[in-house]
This record gives structure tokens, sequence and C-alpha cells, in this order.
């Protein structure tokens, strides 16, 4: 459901499985995608339900998302949906009660986990071999393009929000694997850049007040950021993990190992790049078939709701539109 960039993105990284139809709004890009992979092509999401799919893959506006889910989940489907999964905190949780009334399986689309540099450092990150995890500094952002403030992110009715909800949400989930529930300490969004009712950058600190040992988190991100960027530092007891890039505009992927000594001073330090290409997709899918066929269950709705806390709590704090 959706024939768009990421609909085609999601569409070549199913391996073996087979994409049986699709549906879009716009029957050209439907067409387009059903001939690339010899599917049906739909002229409605009830026609698409109607060939009972396995798994339903949302990847629509974000207004559409929760709306599709919740059909597929009814129509007995499993259901990948793309991230932010909805508009606000109720969206995701009418997809929580559909799965479970339906006993199916979602997952969230959250394909920045599985990045090979970042899944790498998370590992690491969680292993225990530098101690526990103190903070977490991460920066993601792009610079838009001619025109952006009329596309439907710079609708909040469309997306929500702005840049929070978009690349945002990826820095959040990455704390969320990372730290757990940690909550919002302060919240700064601008519109800086874009004539748009959205905020087009958003600085965050995530950390319990008044625990000078607790873990905390900072991120920024920007549609304004006019040379691409992502990094993300994690920073252990006796270690550094770094990682840069995402491949593409990005920059090749890097992952920077810094171990501390037990006399501090200069760290000891190991590089590891990794090969072109995005498969971030593929492994993402992976994850979706291994549950739907039993291996394990997903658990990407609390994490996405939790993200959705602390998004609308920091629009609440800067006086941007709140979910409807």
């Amino acid at each position: 459901m959706g024939c768009g960039l990421i609909g085609h993105k999601r569409s070549a990284a199913l391996g073996d499985d087979r994409l049986v139809a699709c549906f879009d709004v716009d029957p050209q890009r439907t067409l387009a995608l059903a001939e690339e992979h010899g599917a049906t092509a739909c002229a409605s999401l009830d026609e698409l339900l109607a060939l009972g799919p396995g798994v339903v893959i949302a990847a629509v506006t974000h207004d559409q998302l929760a709306d599709v889910a919740v059909a597929a989940l009814e129509a007995g489907a499993h259901v990948l949906v793309e991230k932010p999964a909805g508009i606000g905190v109720a969206d995701v949780d009418r997809i929580a009660a559909a799965a479970e009334q339906a006993g199916r399986q979602v997952k969230v689309g959250f394909n920045h986990r599985y990045h090979p540099a970042i899944a790498q450092a998370l590992e690491l990150a969680r292993s225990g071999r530098f101690g526990d995890v103190m903070f977490v500094r991460a920066r993601y952002g792009h610079g838009g393009r001619l025109g952006y403030e009329q596309e439907w992110r710079a609708d909040p009715a469309q997306g929500g929000g702005g840049e929070l909800t978009d690349q945002g949400m990826h820095l959040l989930d990455l704390i969320h694997v990372l730290l757990g529930e940690i909550p919002l300490h302060s919240a700064l969004l601008r519109t800086n850049f874009w004539d748009m009712r959205v905020e087009d950058n958003a600085a965050l600190i995530l950390g319990e007040p008044g625990s000078p040992r607790a873990p905390w988190a900072q991120l920024h991100v920007s549609w304004s950021e006019w040379k691409n960027l992502f990094s993300m530092e994690i920073y252990c007891r006796t270690g550094k993990l770094q990682v840069d890039g995402l491949q593409g505009s990005y920059g090749p992927q890097r992952l920077t190992v810094y171990e501390m000594s037990p006399q501090l001073g200069p760290p000891a330090t190991d590089v590891y790049d990794f090969v072109p290409g995005d498969v971030s997709w593929e492994r993402e899918w992976d994850v979706v078939r291994a549950a739907v066929g039993g291996a394990g269950t997903l658990d990407d709705l609390r994490g996405a709701r939790w993200c959705w806390e602390l998004v609308e709590r920091a629009y609440e704090l800067n006086g941007y539109p709140l979910p409807a």
C-alpha cells in the first residue's frame, strides 16, 4: 500500500518473498510498481485486502498510516507500517488494539537500526564490553529541496509535525533501543528557514532531572542541514562508539570504536568501514519474515508510542500544533 519511493524500496527488499499486489492513490504509480514486480495493480485498498495478503506494507503519508494498518490487521494480515506509525499516541494505540484483537504482528519501519554500522554500534553498546551507556549525542539532517514548504511533510494535518516526526523519529528510536523510556528534559523547536507551519529544526535533551548518575541523550535534527549529515556518538563508561554516514548523499558508513585504558589517556582506536549500498531494508524485512514465521515477537509499537509521547510534549512546550 503506497507505491512511492519507500514502496519501491520495500518491494525491492523482499528477497525470496513476492509482491502479490499494490495500490496507490496515483494509478500510474500503482501500475509502474505492479509491472516491475509482476504484481496485481489494485484500484483500492479493499481490492488489495480481498486478495488475502500475508503481510501488508503501509508506506503512505503519516495521516493514512494508522487507517491502512488497522484495515489490514482487521483483514487478517500482518503489518509493516512505516514510521512514525500514524499521527500521535492515539494512532499508535489504535494499531496496537487492532493487532491484539486480530492476533497479528506489527513491525514499525525503523530501518535505521539495521544499517550495518549502527547495528554493530548498538550491539557493542549493549554487550557490556565498555560498561553502561552514560549518554548519547546524535545529529541528523538534510537540506530539503525547492518547494519543500509545499510538500505534504510541511502540512501538520498530513505529517503530524515537521522534522521531529521525520528524521527525529529515527534518532528517538535508536535512543530508545539503547536507554529505554527515559523522559524528555527539554526541547527547543524552530522554523528557521522554510515558510511552513511545522518545525524545520529541533533540539531535544532527554534524561531524568535531579538524577546525576542517570543516562541522558542529546539530539538535533534539521531540514536546513545544507550538507546531509548523520552522526551518532554513544559514550560508555570505558569507550566511545561513533557512527558517521548512512551511504549515498550522507557519505559512506563508518564505525569508530574508542576504547579507554585503565589509565585513561589517549584511547585505542579501531575503524570499521562498510561496503557501499543500503542493506537496511533487506535486514528489516528479514526480521519481519522471521516474526511472521513464528521466530520471535515484534514489540515496536511500544517504542513508537514512547517516541510520540516525547514529540507531543515537545510540540506542546514550543507552541506547535499537536497531532489531531
